[in-house]
């Protein structure tokens, strides 16, 4: 089968549904299937780039997407020999939005939690549901999700997958923190930092690891990796003694959180509905926006390693449950029924 992957956002810019992309083409490809990327940017997977990108400032996130009419062209191009045209975040322009012209086979998938802007804007602008008639089926990564979409139809339910094989034995470091994401507001980076501030005053030997491709203000028991690749990353996520997610809003899934998870380490997340699903009881949960809450829940774990190891091996234990293997499995069906239907 021939698959084409469209991302909206830069390839070449770190973000949750560019590492889908990848995951979900590499699964593909090694499956034998024929699968290639369509997007803004570069990647070091196989690709058609679209071009350059350029940042705006949506829901909360500078988001990398490219609005130029030339789009349209360039992507019929791009997914001319493609079976199925599999859309990530169908309804974001230019580029999800000018699959409506491509004439393939369409399946799409929903990831963002969108503000209450956008979810009043899809119940109240029936061209978008003229876009999304072309396509033959429509997922989305979580219920959040779903429910931003729920009036566009029949929309299932399909959880992002991480990898989960192959990946470093945990190797935990004596009070080390790390943090994944972007210097965003509602990604909680400062949240953190504030939560170290105060461990340090009773745990001098806290510290944290910020992973992201940011520029982070210098502070004592910080380290910041910027710019890092996969399996760096994954070597750095099996050093932790705690990962932290301390997302203030906007959240769907959590694939920074099932990454912490699948590394071995003990979670402590914000309370919020996308992440609650993800982790289940296999994680602290702390009040978003309160680094006085993540700073009592590490610190609960620093005083206590066998409660610490022990929701480790939860985590690990139920995030196999999302591997990436396990995502694709779920969409093979899809594209065949919409080659059927084309």
């Amino acid at each position: 089968m021939k698959i084409a992957l469209v991302c909206p956002y830069d390839m070449g810019h770190f973000g949750g549904v560019q590492n889908q992309v990848g995951l979900i083409a590499a699964s593909l490809r090694s499956r034998r299937h024929d699968a290639w990327i369509v997007a803004p940017g570069e990647s070091d997977q196989p690709m058609r780039s679209l071009g350059k990108s350029r940042s705006w400032s949506f829901n909360g996130s500078n988001t990398p997407i490219k609005l130029s009419p030339s789009v349209v062209a360039r992507l019929r191009a791009a997914v001319a020999e493609a079976d199925v045209v599999h859309v990530h975040e169908p309804l974001m322009p230019m580029v999800s939005m000018a699959t409506r012209w491509a004439n393939r086979p369409l399946v799409g998938t929903f990831h963002a939690d969108p503000a209450r802007w956008t979810r009043f804007l899809y119940r109240r602008f029936p061209p978008l549901k003229w876009h999304l008639s072309r396509f033959s089926s429509l997922a989305a990564v979580s219920d959040t999700a779903r429910s931003a979409v729920a009036g566009f139809g029949d929309v299932v339910v399909v959880p992002n997958g991480v990898a989960t094989r192959g990946l470093p034995e945990p190797n935990p470091v004596l009070q080390r923190i790390v943090f994944v994401g972007r210097n965003d507001p509602r990604k909680g980076l400062d949240i953190a930092t504030a939560a170290l501030s105060e461990l340090r005053t009773t745990h001098p030997d806290a510290h944290l690891v910020v992973v992201s491709p940011d520029k982070v203000a210098a502070q004592e028991g910080v380290d910041l990796r910027r710019n890092v690749d996969d399996a760096t990353k994954q070597r750095i996520l099996a050093t932790a003694e705690i990962f932290i997610a301390p997302n203030r809003r906007g959240e769907s899934f959590g694939l920074t959180v099932a990454e912490g998870m699948a590394a071995g380490a003990a979670c402590v997340v914000s309370d919020i509905p996308a992440f609650r699903a993800v982790v289940g009881s296999a994680a602290l949960r702390a009040e978003p926006g309160d680094p006085a809450s993540f700073a009592s829940a590490i610190r609960s774990l620093f005083d206590d390693p066998a409660r610490s190891r022990q929701l480790g091996v939860a985590a690990r234990d139920r995030v196999r449950t999302l591997s990436i293997e396990r995502t694709v499995d779920a969409y093979l069906p899809m594209y065949l029924d919409a080659m059927k239907g084309r």
